[in-house]
């Protein structure tokens, strides 16, 4: 792939960001719009092959199944009231979301995480397990609608930014 090309990959993907009418607003439904982290995200695809998006792609669609997964066994833990597993899941998907640039989700399940070992790291204090199972009830909520944010941007970029022939 030539410098060229890469640079109006670049510049293309950046332009979905700093834009809020080329970044996918998820108002409707009341779904937040989605925060990719394009540094992360532009290095996901500069290993991709010339001409496809195949090894980029891929990895989306991976994290899609291993998030919805992860969210199935969130509420899981929820409903028994396991803070340890809320705690672990949630550093999972921070670490995955992370990885991708999905960076509002990474955020979210970072206080998950840190609610679930009893600590609310934002206001600095140690909480009761009543506090941090509601903290967490609420937050997983709002994630899941980050999360859906994410994936329709994803999935949009990759609608179109087509691979080469």
């Amino acid at each position: 792939m030539s410098l060229e090309v890469l640079q109006k990959k670049r510049q293309g993907a950046k332009l979905h960001c700093l834009f809020p009418s080329l970044t996918l607003s998820a108002q409707e439904d009341d779904i937040p719009e989605a925060e990719i982290d394009m540094e992360t995200f532009t290095q996901i695809l500069d290993l991709d092959e010339d001409g496809n998006h195949d090894f980029s792609r891929g990895m989306a669609w991976a994290y899609f199944t291993q998030a919805e997964e992860t969210f199935n066994n969130l509420d899981d833990a929820l409903q028994a009231k396991d803070l340890a597993t809320l705690s672990s899941l949630g550093h999972f998907l921070k670490g995955s979301s992370a990885a991708l640039g999905v960076s509002k989700v990474q955020d979210s399940c970072e206080k998950i995480q840190h609610y679930g070992q009893l600590r609310d790291e934002d206001a600095d204090v140690d909480l009761s397990a009543k506090d941090a199972l509601g903290k967490i009830e609420r937050l997983l909520g709002q994630v899941k609608k980050e999360y859906s944010a994410s994936e329709k941007w994803l999935k949009k970029w990759y609608d179109d930014h087509p691979d080469e022939t």
